[in-house]
């Protein structure tokens, strides 16, 4: 069998704006739901009369990005700026 280079997203962290009715509790459980997500963090950076500004960061290997955009929109969340990301390579048998 042969080996074969591989590269996923690691670690992704996003500045999001959700309502304020939707629970922090509940999206966080509901992103660590993600595949390849490991980790999430979750802070408020900033609160408004109807919304709140947050700072997501997901780590893991092969972080499915499309999943995460989609889970965020079903909570009426909205990405605001990608401010980082990471990606690293792994050999898999092919």
């Amino acid at each position: 069998m042969r080996r074969k280079d591989v590269v996923g997203i690691t670690k992704i962290t996003l500045d999001v704006m959700k309502p304020r009715e939707v629970s922090i509790v509940d999206l966080t459980l509901a992103l660590g739901k993600v595949h390849g997500v490991e980790t999430v963090e979750v802070y408020v950076t900033e609160v408004d009369v109807k919304t709140e500004t947050l700072k997501i960061t997901l780590t893991g290997w092969g972080i499915a990005t499309r999943e995460v955009e989609e889970l965020l929109e079903h909570y009426a969340a909205t990405i605001r700026s990608i401010d980082a990301v990471s990606a690293s390579k792994r050999k898999l048998l092919a």
